[in-house]
Parts: structure tokens; C-alpha cells; sequence
């Protein structure tokens, strides 16, 4: 995952240098929220641009701006892409979330008017339980140490039943963990 046209243009680059002939498909996330931007980039370890992040910190808590956002800076990037010569082809990962993909296909001109069919009724109930890198059943680590997912709820805090500490009885105590204070173990 990237979000400076640069670095994939380079590595497509070099991949040629290295004979390596096959097309090169760059995976485009478009920035749909504030919060999947935030927790994406941190767990894929991405860089984020100076001013994408600065962009970013100034409207992440106005939804509707943040797509637009999405929208124009998707668009310019693949615009990029496109003018660079290392791609003729853009995959998109949508989640789902098409409302942004529809945008940038509008702006690029390869659609007409796929922003204006979107219906975003079902988004309000769309509510994702917990992290997608830890379940119900998963080991993780905690600040208690190692424990497996008993629960998980819909703002993504965890009831994580602590393996290595013993109570009186045998029981092993559970911690009500709020999101991102455990990661999964592999």
C-alpha cells in the first residue's frame, strides 16, 4: 500500500532494470475514512506524505469532506500512475466502499456520472465488530501478557482472557482491552 505515486513508479522502474517483465499492478486503497486511514497506515507500516497526513489531521472529522478528499487525491495519484508509463491498469481495493472508487473512475474519465449512483443508505449500519487482525478465538499480546479473544465489541474493544496468571481456583482473569492496545500473535 502506498500513497506516493513515486515510490511505486520506482520499484516498477527497477523491476524492469532487474528483467522482471511481467506487468506490475499497482493496489490502490482509496481513503474512504479518517479512521481506516489511520489504522490501515499504521498496521501496513505506509508512508504517509507530509502533506497527505497534514490534509488529513485537518478534516478527519468531517466525513463527507474526507471522501472528497479520497476522491481528488485517488484521482491524482492514478493520474500519475497513468503518465508515468509503468502501468496501463489500476486495482482497486474497495472494501466494499465503492462510493470513492465510483469518484476517482469519474474524475479519471473512464465512467460518467458512477458517483451519482451510489446509495449510502446501509452505510450507517454497516458497523465493522472489533479488528479485522484479531477475532473471537485468536491469541494476542497484551500489556498482561499472552491471552486468546473471549469477545470482541463494536467500538473494537476486547474481553481477552489472560493465559499466564493464575486466581485462586484456576480461574484466568479476563481484560477488557480497548482497541489497539493488543496486537494478534502469528
Amino acid at each position: 500500500m502506498f500513497f506516493d505515486s513515486a515510490v511505486f513508479i520506482n520499484f516498477a522502474k527497477d523491476c524492469k532494470k532487474w528483467g522482471i517483465d511481467c506487468p506490475v499492478v499497482p493496489g490502490l486503497m482509496c481513503i474512504n475514512a479518517y479512521p481506516g486511514f489511520a489504522k490501515m497506515t499504521k498496521f501496513c507500516k505506509t508512508r504517509v506524505p507530509d502533506k497527505l497526513g497534514a490534509d488529513m489531521e485537518a478534516i478527519k472529522d468531517d466525513v463527507v469532506a474526507v471522501k472528497q478528499y479520497g476522491i481528488d487525491f485517488g484521482a491524482q495519484v492514478c493520474r500519475e500512475l497513468l503518465a508515468s508509463g509503468t502501468c496501463n491498469v489500476l486495482h482497486f481495493y474497495t472494501l466494499n466502499l465503492e462510493k470513492v472508487v465510483y469518484g476517482v473512475l469519474d474524475a479519471l474519465g473512464l465512467s460518467t456520472n458512477a458517483l451519482g449512483t451510489v446509495n449510502e443508505a446501509d452505510a450507517a449500519s454497516q458497523v465493522a465488530k472489533g479488528s479485522a487482525w484479531a477475532r473471537v478465538g485468536d491469541k494476542v499480546k497484551t500489556l498482561y501478557g499472552a491471552g486468546v479473544v473471549k469477545e470482541l465489541t463494536a467500538s473494537g474493544a476486547a474481553a481477552v482472557e489472560i493465559e499466564s496468571w493464575l486466581m485462586a481456583g484456576g480461574q484466568k482473569p479476563t481484560a477488557y482491552l480497548q482497541k489497539g492496545s493488543f496486537t494478534k500473535i502469528f
